[in-house]
């Protein structure tokens, strides 16, 4: 058993996810670039809406999403419904869940 976030999302906050690490997958380099994709397609995939990451994939959530919170700021957008994700985010829980 190990421990890992346990982060619970509704239908919009999986695609505000998903398009933030799309965003982030365009941007890093090749060597970096699975990593994010097997994010992607793990978030993609999360039975029933709930999202177990590890430590490095929890970085790289919380990376993405700020990074699209600052180009939402840059163009002049509302950055409201990202603040309330990335809080949610921030809250989550440790569970402890089977080794994979």
């Amino acid at each position: 058993m190990e421990k890992q976030r346990l982060f619970k999302m509704t239908d919009i906050e999986k695609n505000m996810l998903v398009r933030a690490l799309s965003d982030k997958q365009k941007r890093v380099g090749a060597d970096r670039c699975s990593e994010v994709r097997a994010l992607v397609e793990k978030t993609e995939q999360a039975p029933k809406n709930r999202l177990y990451m590890n430590e490095i994939e929890y970085q790289w959530v919380e990376i993405a999403l700020n990074d699209l919170r600052n180009a939402y700021l840059a163009a002049g957008r509302s950055s409201g419904g990202i603040d309330k994700v990335m809080l949610k985010l921030f809250r989550s829980h440790y569970k402890r869940v089977p080794a994979r």
